[in-house]
């Protein structure tokens, strides 16, 4: 998929004049006093840490994976450079995702190596990192072993819920845990009525952010514990559902994945015409329709999140509407070669916010389509 797609025409091309740099911030001047913006300065550089990935080894940044640059000056930042090794043979460029001047994310490319790191401005301005920053390979996301029947997903029309009876009218304390950590991540004070059963349900928040894939499990806590009947069992839950929902194939060469030689903006997963396509993350209907390139094609503002996920070359017109609310794991339509396509495949992309050609960029999703897939 390598035409550009464009919504609205208008404003796609007011945007192109408004991101071009004036003649007053090209280079210094003398004349009027305007000079370029302030150099970038480079304080520190992390990882971040994804749902089952940890940052390790301690310190690394993983290929594949998100980084923070925090400094200075940073949302003038247009490259960051990989350095690696001496000399410039082994230098990997990136962009940034997002920046609001003292700090910015990207992704670590996969031919990233250990070395200084580099941000550079459009003005040519540059700064780079006291040390060397160590890049290492991302680890396997370990796949959690839980019964179908037991799983869950953010944004999805089922939720997770928890019964109890209690023998006598009192206030039941209701605990939600993370096995994986041990952490009480919600609790609930329900007044409960002598031998009537009560119920609470949960939507996947821990405070107000959507709480890390593991496992759970309800409990009920303090003074209840012996007068109250309850089956506690663990369950799943996972941020996101892979959206192919049968056997699939992730990509058979580097010109399937982001980037490809082509500017190709997302990865091609191959898999049999009619197989079903599903939400990975329930949200709003941004557009629905078709392109001649896209096929017929969909994309959705994620939940939570702030991306958009786009599923284009569809076998028939999408199964949903443009404002029409989805839920995770909803079946949006199904795989299929329509558009600029040959063999039936999804070609999927994650757009950062503020969304797709509305002033966000296109990442590479492919690391978290392998995390996705692992959920089974």
């Amino acid at each position: 998929m390598t035409d550009r797609l464009v919504r609205r025409p208008v404003l796609v091309v007011a945007v192109a004049v408004l991101g071009a740099p004036s003649a007053a911030l090209a280079a210094p001047s003398s004349r009027g006093g305007v000079s370029a913006p302030s150099a970038p300065d480079v304080v520190g550089v992390r990882c971040v840490a994804e749902a089952s990935v940890p940052c390790r080894p301690r310190g690394a940044l993983l290929r594949g994976r998100t980084f923070v640059v925090r400094g200075a000056n940073l949302d003038t930042v247009a490259t960051i450079v990989f350095r690696g090794r001496s000399g410039r043979r082994d230098d990997v460029h990136t962009r940034p995702l997002e920046s609001d001047g003292d700090t910015l994310t990207a992704r670590v490319p996969e031919r990233a190596h250990s070395g200084r790191l580099v941000v550079s401005t459009r003005w040519g301005a540059r700064a780079s990192t006291r040390r060397r920053v160590r890049v290492a390979h991302a680890p396997e996301p370990v796949p959690i072993d839980i019964a179908p029947a037991s799983r869950f997903f953010f944004g999805a029309h089922r939720r997770p819920s928890f019964s109890f009876t209690a023998h006598r009218s009192m206030e039941v304390q209701v605990e939600l845990v993370n096995q994986d950590t041990g952490e009480t991540v919600r609790s609930w004070t329900i007044p409960a009525v002598a031998n009537q059963t009560t119920s609470v349900r949960w939507g996947g928040r821990a405070s107000r952010a959507v709480a890390p894939t593991g496992s759970y499990a309800f409990r009920v806590g303090g003074a209840a514990q012996g007068a109250v009947s309850a089956a506690p069992e663990a369950f799943l839950f996972a941020d996101h559902l892979f959206p192919i929902r049968g056997r699939h194939n992730l990509g058979y060469a580097n010109t399937n994945n982001f980037g490809g030689g082509r500017g190709h903006k997302g990865q091609d997963m191959f898999a049999s015409c009619g197989t079903k396509l599903a939400a990975a993350r329930g949200g709003r209907v941004e557009y629905a329709g078709y392109h001649s390139a896209a096929g017929n094609y969909v994309v959705i503002d994620g939940a939570g999140t702030g991306q958009d996920y786009v599923y284009m070359h569809m076998l028939e017109p999408p199964l949903v509407e443009t404002g029409q609310r989805v839920f995770t794991g909803e079946t949006i339509g199904e795989v299929g070669e329509t558009g600029r396509a040959t063999g039936c495949h999804l070609h999927f992309e994650l757009w950062s916010a503020p969304g797709w050609y509305n002033g966000g960029r296109a990442f590479d999703p492919l690391p978290s389509l392998k995390l996705w897939d692992s959920y089974g």
